[in-house]
């Protein structure tokens, strides 16, 4: 009798540390569990400590460079430049536009990335061939450990961005003089920036369980989303140029006093007009396929653009001012040529267009399409029977 008393006694305590349903501390437990264990797997892979070898070799590159008021030197030896000096390049100007271009333009924007997709390539193909056994023997939720491993490599290319951020804003405020907090914005775009090509990635390495396959799918859709990008910009152009044309030739025909004068601009402005019709029926096609898929290069672009706001450091754009247009700058150079239209004209309306895109259609309409494909990858590890 008294064991049997002492038996249920202790069933009844044991029976105290189990619930019918996780608290949110539970939740918070688990799932924090879950991204410690894996990001001390992604920790241990040598690319990580590669990856941070290279972000500081490329900041150590940028402060190879010096520059006073006598010239600009690599390594302490002086380069012959005539006129590059400190004058030229006030207030770390210099070193802002080296980040700038080969920092986030060049080593972010591609190499960075492609290293990130090779380290964290095998995340989910390793879940799906046998790592989620001891995961699932655990009350967890499949879709919430899919979205953690999915955190952990965004967290791989968090820390090498701020890595690279952190370097380049020693790097400026000790060569360049100036401290720039701004600087630091490049973390949150880059993980927004690579999460696009990520998140298919990961469901590609799902479906094939192959780090290669996975990571050859997503350099070929990278590869993709460019030649989208490429096309709709070449016929934004196009479209662009051609209704700078027809206005061009209208005001052209409004100056003149004859009607026979301006008999003679009916033709070309005719074909013009015809021309315009072409183009915008082509952009149309290229800014649909684009609006659904994710705007890597524009993303980059925002990221430049950023920076260029919170770290005072100048982009493309900057001192292409108005002044005067002789002929030179009249006849355009390069596919589209034109007696009406300055290449100074037609750049600054691509300026216009590109920068009157908003942020939300840019980042919104690509975190769409991420949300679609993990979605679709959520699903899918949801129902398959491990």
């Amino acid at each position: 009798m008294n064991q049997a008393r002492n038996s249920a006694r202790v069933s009844d305590q044991l029976h105290s540390l189990y619930r019918t349903h996780l608290t949110l501390s539970d939740y918070a437990v688990q799932t924090w569990g879950l991204f410690v264990s894996a990001y001390r797997e992604l920790n241990a892979r040598k690319l990580f400590w590669v990856a941070l070898a290279l972000n500081a070799l490329v900041i150590g590159a940028v402060a190879a460079v010096g520059i006073d008021e006598t010239g600009i030197s690599i390594l302490g030896y002086d380069l012959d430049i005539p006129g590059v000096t400190s004058k030229m390049f006030p207030d770390g100007q210099l070193y802002k536009t080296i980040i700038s271009a080969l920092g986030v333009g060049f080593w972010l924007s591609w190499l960075s990335t492609i290293l990130a997709l090779l380290s964290t390539a095998s995340m989910f193909p390793d879940l799906a061939t046998g790592g989620v056994d001891t995961m699932l023997s655990k009350p967890i939720g499949r879709t919430r450990l899919f979205l953690t491993k999915f955190a952990t490599g965004l967290l791989f290319t968090a820390l090498q961005v701020a890595v690279f951020a952190v370097l380049a804003y020693l790097v400026l405020g000790i060569r360049g003089g100036v401290w720039e907090v701004g600087i630091f914005v490049v973390v949150p775009l880059m993980v927004v920036f690579f999460s696009y090509l990520f998140a298919l990635q990961a469901v590609v390495g799902m479906v094939t369980k192959s780090p290669i396959a996975s990571v050859i799918v997503t350099l070929l859709f990278w590869i993709f989303i460019f030649l989208v990008h490429a096309g709709e910009q070449f016929t934004l152009l196009g479209s662009t140029a051609s209704r700078l044309e027809i206005e061009g030739i209208e005001a052209k025909a409004a100056s003149l006093q004859t009607d026979e004068a301006r008999s003679g601009l009916a033709t070309p402005l005719e074909s013009a007009k015809r021309a315009n019709e072409n183009w915008q029926l082509a952009h149309g096609i290229f800014y649909s396929a684009k609006t659904v898929l994710p705007k890597t290069t524009e993303t980059a672009g925002l990221v430049t653009r950023a920076l260029a706001v919170a770290a005072n450091i100048g982009s493309e754009s900057d001192g292409e001012g108005g002044g005067g247009e002789d002929e030179n700058t009249r006849r355009q150079r390069g596919f589209f040529r034109s007696q009406f239209v300055s290449e100074r004209k037609l750049r600054a309306a691509m300026n216009e267009e590109m920068s009157s895109r908003p942020v939300w259609w840019v980042v919104g309409t690509s975190f769409g399409f991420e949300c679609v494909v993990l979605a679709a990858g959520i699903w899918y590890f949801r129902r398959r029977d491990f």
